[in-house]
């Protein structure tokens, strides 16, 4: 027997989970939150996720696909990566979404929250924000090829950004304007100059 076909695109409703993941937090996500935000019922979200926690991995997986592709993209395209790496911080202070001033950082968030409640979901967390960190590593390293950072090591300013983007993440919760972000962000990006 082959099964029922999906009725569903699978980017979508996993955007939608996205959304209710990142807005509730893992734990105060109920199954019932996911059925109306994916607009599935739940014999369809259990034969094509299974479980909440196996919907989540998905969900960490998709959204890591889609922000870091474009933001490797945009390093390989660019010859001014740093430019590309400030750009990313700029935004947080001036979001087309005033609302993402509330949510902080998805995989920041889910490291946060799953510390104490799922070692395996929080080390998926921790493998993307290591694999942001691989990103501005790799735009380090193109603007040292490049002459335009005079750096040794990458590593460490490269772990410094990802510290960055954690803090300037819960930050933006104190401080949701952009006037109050920018002088916080300006300083803290002249390692990049």
């Amino acid at each position: 027997m082959a099964g029922r076909h999906r009725t569903f695109d699978e980017d979508t409703v996993l955007r939608q989970a996205t959304e209710i993941f990142w807005t509730k937090g893992y734990e105060s996500t109920t199954t019932e939150d996911l059925l109306a935000a994916m607009h599935l019922n739940k014999g369809s979200l259990y034969n094509a996720f299974g479980s909440k926690k196996s919907l989540f991995q998905r969900v960490v997986s998709h959204y890591s696909q889609q922000v870091f592709s474009d933001l490797d993209r945009q390093i390989e395209a660019s010859d001014q990566p740093m430019e590309v790496v400030r750009n990313l911080f700029r935004e947080v202070c001036d979001p087309e979404d005033p609302a993402q001033h509330l949510k902080g950082c998805f995989f920041g968030n889910a490291v946060s929250e799953l510390a104490s409640i799922d070692g395996e979901l929080e080390k998926q967390a921790i493998e993307k924000l290591k694999t942001l960190e691989n990103l501005f590593k790799k735009a380090l390293d193109k603007a040292v090829a490049l002459k335009q950072l005079a750096i040794q090591n990458t590593e460490i300013p490269a772990r410094y950004l990802v510290n960055l983007w954690n803090g300037i993440n819960v930050t933006r919760r104190m401080y949701p304007h952009r006037k109050d972000l920018e002088p916080i962000l300006k300083m803290s990006l002249q390692i990049l100059s």
